[in-house]
């Protein structure tokens, strides 16, 4: 199985042909513009599945398949994490969770940006993690950045996985500290003089363990379209398929076990109608109206478990 993210830098449909004469079964493609500018089977050759997602309509992140792979994404998909896209990927012999990945800023919130998405996000799809993972993309991180002022640092993100043994593909095979690189993938400027690693790829174990290859293009071939540079992983595909249903259900089953006792009884009818919300969700198609059904739900729940930690800490301080 050969999985390549490279970050593009816009205009994707003029670029496709040198990055899939690398012959991609999974192609991951930060900074793509949308398919109706990609004209598949005109200006992009046509994938047999993919997914696009983007908040403004304009530039997000592209998925594609070019094997037999198929994706679905995770009903309890947050779009507040800008953009970490979690899917489940099917093939012939087994299935995996991707997480494919355009760290972004946060004009709201500084200290959630980039590397701080990541770790948001991490912690929310943390019940996941424990499932055969790869994520995957541009990260816009490195360790030599951790002292700016974030939620969660790159080297809280790499100590997080690591504790679901989710380790980096490209230190273990080059026995490298992160922050130590030799190689980069990101050129600012695409100026080979200005060079940075802030592409990665994090697998489980199921991965590592079967055998991998990890290398990165080399910038002399990419610099004159992209400020990035491929990374192309070489992996085993999974022979089992998860044990995992995809439903927005399950998320909220697995929240409100974690609720206080407290303060389930106090917002019972609450967590009832979440639930019976979140049932009727999962049998809608994703479109607009379906994930604005879902982010309203997920929000919701996120509300009670800031509720449940005052609550605790409430009960602490009187007791």
């Amino acid at each position: 199985m050969r999985i390549i993210e490279w970050n593009c830098q816009g205009a994707f449909r003029k670029k496709n042909e040198e990055i899939l004469n690398l012959n991609p079964d999974i192609l991951i493609i930060p900074e793509c513009e949308s398919p109706e500018k990609l004209q598949f089977g005109k200006l992009t050759p046509k994938p047999n599945d993919s997914f696009w997602y983007s908040d403004n309509g304009k530039k997000g992140i592209g998925i594609f398949s070019f094997s037999d792979f198929k994706f679905e994404l995770l009903k309890e998909f947050n779009p507040k994490f800008r953009y970490i896209i979690p899917l489940k990927v099917t093939g012939n012999n087994g299935s995996f969770l991707l997480f494919a990945i355009w760290a972004m800023d946060n004009k709201e919130n500084k200290a959630a940006r980039y590397i701080g998405q990541i770790w948001l996000a991490i912690n929310y799809y943390e019940r996941l993690l424990n499932l055969d993972s790869i994520l995957v993309g541009d990260y816009n991180s490195n360790q030599i950045w951790d002292e700016k002022e974030r939620v969660g640092n790159h080297t809280d993100v790499v100590n997080k996985l690591k504790e679901y043994g989710i380790l980096s593909l490209y230190h273990e095979q080059n026995k490298v500290a992160h922050g130590q690189e030799k190689e980069h993938t990101f050129f600012m400027y695409r100026k080979l003089e200005k060079p940075y690693h802030i592409d990665y790829c994090f697998a489980s174990q199921c991965f590592i363990q079967n055998g991998y290859k990890i290398k990165l293009g080399e910038p002399n071939q990419w610099i004159s379209i992209s400020d990035h540079v491929p990374l192309i992983i070489e992996t085993c595909e999974p022979n089992k398929r998860l044990e995992f249903k995809n439903s927005l259900a399950d998320y909220i089953d697995f929240n409100f076990k974690r609720l206080d006792k407290s303060t389930r009884e106090k917002y019972q009818n609450t967590i009832i109608g979440l639930e019976k919300r979140a049932k009727e969700s999962d049998r809608l198609n994703f479109n607009k109206e379906s994930q604005k059904i879902r982010k309203e739900i997920i929000e919701d729940t996120e509300r009670l478990n800031i509720i449940n930690k005052l609550t605790i800490e409430l009960n602490k301080n009187v007791g």
